[in-house]
Order: C-alpha cells, then structure tokens, then sequence
C-alpha cells in the first residue's frame, strides 16, 4: 500500500523554496537528491488495466526497469492510498516472461496473453529530500519537474509528493499535509500524474 500526500505548486518560486527549506512543520529535510526520472504508461488493447481500475508504469533505472501496477482512486483531499504492486526486469519482456511475483500474476489476470503497449510518457526532474525527525525516517519529500506528452498535447507542471517510509505513521502525514496545506498555502492535488495525463489525452 502506497500511502503520500500530493499538492500543486503554483510557481518556480514556491518550487525553489521548498528546494531550501531546512524544516518543514518540526521534521527535518535533508539535502536533495536529483533523479532524471522517465516513465512509459502501458495498456493492452481495450485498456484492459485501466478499465480494472490500475495504472502500469514502466521506469528506467540504473538496475533495470521497474515495472509498478498502481490502484487508481483512493484519495481523500491531499493523501493518496493506492495498492501498488512492483516487479524488477532486466529488459523489455512480455508479463508471460517476467519472474513469478504478484505483479506478474495480477498483469496476467488483468490482461491474459494481450500485449502490453505504450499510452503517454512522462518525463520528470525529480528533487527527493529525506524528512527525519532525530533517527526516524517519517517520509520523502519529492519535488518534481513534470512534463507529460499525451496523444498530440503537452503539458507542464510542478508538484510537491511527501510519500510515508516504514517508520512514519499518519499521524506524521496529517501534520506535514497541515503545514503544506495551511502555511505554504499549497493546494491538494487529487489527481495521479496517469490521471493527469488521461485527463490531457481526452481533453
């Protein structure tokens, strides 16, 4: 279960003060960690796995591809609760060839011997701060530098996600989405970045 907070920012300017910021509502922020961050949605024909009510994203990283079948919906204001589920694979491969993991077993289940093939792409500057309170690893603060390009349209946009680790509790989220929310004057943002970018597609 993936369980974060997401706001819109309204300029470079808020950007860039949450980029400095040493604390944010008591917690403390380390330095940022810059990902060049590049994503493929996926669907097999019919949009079998949107109309199941999921998102697959394909990422490129160092290790290899990363493959995240997210749920869609779950969001109250600001959080996000969503199951997600995640499957490493060195190369592009079809899900009959991905290692047995229950990522592969819901695609299978969704989606049968389809193949999967591209729907938009998203590209990000991702900006990840660590948010601690003394030894205690509450969240990641990412701040991200998004560019979709849906069908024939483009869109850029600025975000704030502040996504809860193993040792943060809600109670930490609650209080870092008040701060966001009533003192940097951020407004929620309910939608998912695959929202967005199908609310772009059919615009």
């Amino acid at each position: 279960m993936e369980i974060e907070a997401k706001f819109a920012l309204p300029d470079m300017d808020t950007f860039q003060r949450l980029l400095t910021v040493d604390r944010l509502a008591g917690f403390s922020l380390s330095a940022g960690r810059i990902q060049q961050v590049h994503d493929t949605y996926l669907d097999a024909v019919g949009r079998l796995i949107l109309q199941a009510g999921y998102a697959c994203r394909r990422r490129e990283q160092n290790e290899g591809i990363l493959i995240t079948l997210k749920g869609l919906g779950g969001t109250q204001s600001a959080i996000h609760r969503r199951e997600e589920l995640e499957i490493w694979i060195p190369s592009d491969l079809p899900p009959t060839q991905w290692p047995d993991s229950p990522a592969r077993a819901r695609v299978l289940q969704l989606i049968g011997a389809a193949q999967l093939l591209p729907l938009f792409e998203l590209q990000q500057m991702r900006t990840v701060r660590r948010v601690s309170q003394d030894e205690r690893w509450v969240a990641e603060l990412s701040l991200d530098d998004v560019y979709v390009k849906a069908g024939h349209r483009e869109q850029a946009y600025l975000e704030v996600e502040v996504e809860l680790k193993s040792k943060g509790n809600e109670d930490d989220l609650s209080v870092l989405v008040a701060c966001l929310r009533d003192e940097w004057k951020l407004r929620p943002e309910p939608l998912s970045k695959f929202e967005r970018a199908l609310a772009l597609e059919t615009l």
